[in-house]
């Protein structure tokens, strides 16, 4: 396989893992922003506090946009392995 191929997969390949982790680890970043302001602002800094809600945000995301993030893997592989013939030779 040549260079340019394996360099045009693994583009695609990391395009799509972006695609599909972006908007999970940017609930994290607002979660966490958010929970960061109120305790500056309450000046209760225990490790939990920040944990917890952190960790609920991404569950809950995680599960509502799953069906996505299933369809966008399934339509990514079916795309790879209907186009393989030019990654054989």
């Amino acid at each position: 396989m040549p260079v340019e191929q394996v360099v045009d997969l693994g583009r695609m390949t990391m395009k799509e893992v972006f695609l599909v982790g972006s908007p999970i680890l940017a609930l994290a970043v607002v979660v966490s922003l958010l929970v960061n302001i109120v305790q500056v602002l309450t000046s209760l800094q225990e490790a939990t506090l920040s944990t917890v809600p952190r960790l609920l945000a991404v569950a809950t995301g995680t599960f509502f946009l799953m069906p996505w993030m299933w369809r966008q893997l399934c339509q990514f592989t079916v795309q790879l392995l209907s186009d393989v013939h030019p990654y054989m030779r």
